[in-house]
């Protein structure tokens, strides 16, 4: 046979076996997508057990548990407004197996109130998917003198630093969302921070402190126990979960508006097949009619977020909160 034919029989074989090989070659991401997880993976929740984010974060872990056939553990890292849980979650090893429950305050916030904060949110971590929102309820105890908004800031323009306020800690959402309402009303009121709301909300309950801008999926419990009154919400439009309650803005302050919002994170360096995967299975288990029911019933709001849509709403929220921290003053105590 000639040297030529010798070589075209060649080439045909090899095209023939690189043919063969290729869906094999192709399929090797799915497979690795398909084999996560294979062991627990831990979800590190950057707020005591009890709390609004502790509710989200078990809500998402257990509907992805379910999903995977493997468990998800949960470790409540709490302080520092988040940032110790958060931080906790960025230095964890880049392998899927461990992800970060985000929120405003240990990704959007902390960058501008913190001066030294042990990462970058937007360099240090992945976004995975958005998945739910909610706004902040204002709450005083039911037996409380205040009636409507007006009432509170009557009575703390009165005696300018007599009222006090709870939050469930400096550098959390509801913290800035206080102080950002108050710059506004030009009021001056005493804060009182907590590591948790689980933490203030008997405080407040008991009439130690005065008011609370929290989390509606932390107070609701207590609104709907008739221990806590509300006086608005801070959603740019009232929740159908409060019906007649009226928003901060529609009380003569328009624009105000502030959402807790809830999504994981993964450190940098995490498997983008991994990522992606996990992207999916939110989105799947997000779509499930008993994951709405529980998260409608506590005040929160399905809204799936792929992993770009999140980092855009991590962006535009950290520019409004940069905004805010400087006109406020505020800053982590």
């Amino acid at each position: 046979m000639s040297k030529p034919v010798n070589d075209l029989v060649a080439t045909k074989r090899r095209l023939l076996q690189a043919a063969a090989l290729s869906p094999a070659v192709l399929a090797l991401p799915s497979m690795a997508q398909a084999a996560y997880p294979a062991k627990p993976v831990k979800l590190m929740i950057p707020f005591p057990a009890g709390g609004a984010t502790d509710y989200a974060a078990r809500a998402i872990g257990t509907a992805l548990a379910e999903k995977w056939k493997q468990p998800v553990v949960f470790e409540n890292r709490a302080g520092a407004g988040s940032t110790i849980g958060t931080e906790a979650g960025v230095k964890s090893a880049p392998d899927g197996y461990t992800l970060v429950m985000g929120i405003p305050a240990g990704i959007t916030i902390a960058p501008h109130i913190y001066p030294k904060l042990g990462y970058n949110p937007i360099t240090d971590l992945v976004p995975i998917a958005g998945f739910a929102t909610s706004p902040l309820v204002v709450v005083v105890p039911v037996d409380s003198p205040y009636k409507t908004m007006k009432d509170l800031v009557a009575a703390a323009r009165a005696e300018p630093g007599k009222l006090s306020y709870a939050s469930n800690g400096a550098g959390s959402l509801p913290h800035l969302t206080a102080e950002w309402f108050f710059s506004e009303a030009k009021l001056k009121v005493t804060h009182v921070p907590y590591k948790g709301s689980a933490q203030a909300l008997p405080d407040l309950v008991a009439g130690r402190t005065t008011m609370m801008f929290d989390i509606i999926v932390s107070a609701l419990p207590l609104v709907e126990g008739g221990r806590l009154r509300v006086l608005a919400v801070t959603g740019a439009q009232p929740t159908t979960r409060l019906p007649g309650v009226a928003t901060v803005a529609s009380g003569g302050y328009p624009g105000f508006a502030a959402d807790q919002w809830y999504g994981l994170f993964a450190p940098v360096g995490t498997p983008p097949a991994i990522v992606r995967k996990i992207e999916e299975d939110v989105k799947s288990v997000t779509e499930a009619t008993l994951m709405r029911g529980q998260m409608w019933q506590r005040g929160a709001e399905i809204q799936y977020a792929p992993a770009k849509d999140l980092a855009t709403m991590v962006k535009k929220d950290s520019d409004r909160w940069a905004v805010i921290a400087k006109s406020t003053g505020a800053r982590a105590e």
